[in-house]
């Protein structure tokens, strides 16, 4: 298992779903954080009655920009999650979810 670094992305996870990015009219990209590290994406689709109609490419956007804002906010979490938001074959939104863990309250914590 390859080793990743606290507060980073693997590449191959980000061309993933850069990947994934381009096929999706309407849905999210979420990328998950556990103890500062990244655990897992998840690629959510909705299909909308409209996007059965074609026509549809998100082939030509560059997404560097968008890759280094997510790479900075994801190095922000310690436990939660960063969601791409897509509409129309568009990011709209950038969303931070940050969980806290209690320790200490039942032994345990949560």
């Amino acid at each position: 298992m390859k080793k990743i670094s606290a507060g980073t992305i693997p590449a191959e996870v980000l061309q993933f779903a850069v990947d994934e990015l381009k096929k999706i009219q309407n849905g999210e990209i979420i990328f998950i954080a556990q103890d500062n590290y990244f655990v897992q994406v998840e690629i959510r689709q909705r299909r909308r009655i409209e996007d059965f109609a074609g026509n549809f490419s998100n082939e030509e956007k560059n997404f560097s920009t968008l890759i280094k804002n997510v790479q900075q906010e994801f190095s922000k979490l310690d436990y939660g999650q960063l969601s791409l938001k897509i509409q129309k074959g568009r990011v709209i939104q950038l969303e931070r979810v940050v969980r806290q863990r209690f320790t200490g309250l039942d032994g345990e914590g949560i």
